[in-house]
């Protein structure tokens, strides 16, 4: 499969389902959905920037529950490795990160189910984490943008010395370490190697888009599609 028609399927397959299923079923009552635009400190209380109990890293989905004086208040889900639960992943032993969790917030987590995996013997737990704060300016509900820039920073960097890698090569949990071998003899930043890691991670070779789509990424199409209903109101 293309890079291209693999961006559709996730981007543009995937969420314009699920949008289109919400919009059946009257979701406009439904919590607000984001997504960090960058690593970012997860707060005990709006402004109080003295109180933090972990750091969210970019492309983390959040759930809003609240609002107030610039912050967001948020549930995060995700799993953890039993015997290692400071950090929080996208999905059951594939390590796509999205926080790490300092003691207070460990302490609150909620365990949502706990699963063994056969091929390990790890146990993992779903859990759940709610009650803190990001800051407003630090999160967006849509990062299509962001995503197409990951794209092109990896097609752009990525094959000046050999030929560019399908992001179905590798596994999830492979990508990391190969970008670490590549990233130095480029002009990428810290940032900007972030944003492509996480990239690749969900576009790896064994990431199901229906399990694990890519974060708040809405299609043109959808987009599109929501304007042309709201203008026939």
């Amino acid at each position: 499969m293309t890079k291209n028609r693999r961006w559709i399927r996730w981007c543009g397959g995937v969420v314009a389902l699920a949008l289109a299923l919400l919009g059946l079923l009257g979701a406009s009552d439904a919590e607000p959905q984001y997504c960090t635009t960058k690593d970012t400190y997860l707060y005990v209380q709006p402004q109080d920037t003295a109180q933090t109990c972990g750091l969210v890293e970019l492309a983390a989905p959040a759930t809003a529950l609240g609002e107030q004086d610039g912050y967001v208040q948020v549930r995060i889900e995700g799993w953890q490795l039993k015997d290692a639960p400071r950090i929080l992943y996208a999905l059951e032993g594939v390590r796509i990160r999205q926080a790490i969790l300092d003691d207070c917030a460990q302490q609150r987590i909620q365990v949502v189910k706990t699963v063994t995996n056969p091929d390990t013997g790890q146990v993992w737990n779903k859990v759940r984490l709610e009650g803190f704060w990001l800051p407003k300016k630090d999160i967006a509900q849509d990062l299509t943008k962001d995503w197409d820039q990951a794209e092109a920073l990896y097609q752009q960097n990525c094959s000046v010395c050999h030929a560019l890698h399908d992001p179905g090569e590798y596994t999830a949990n492979q990508w990391p370490q190969v970008l670490k071998s590549m990233t130095p003899r480029t002009a990428l930043d810290k940032t900007q190697v972030a944003w492509v890691t996480k990239y690749l991670q969900y576009h790896a070779k064994d990431i199901d888009p229906t399990q694990l789509p890519l974060p708040c990424c809405f299609s043109r199409s959808s987009d599109a599609s929501a304007q042309a209903s709201q203008g026939s109101r």
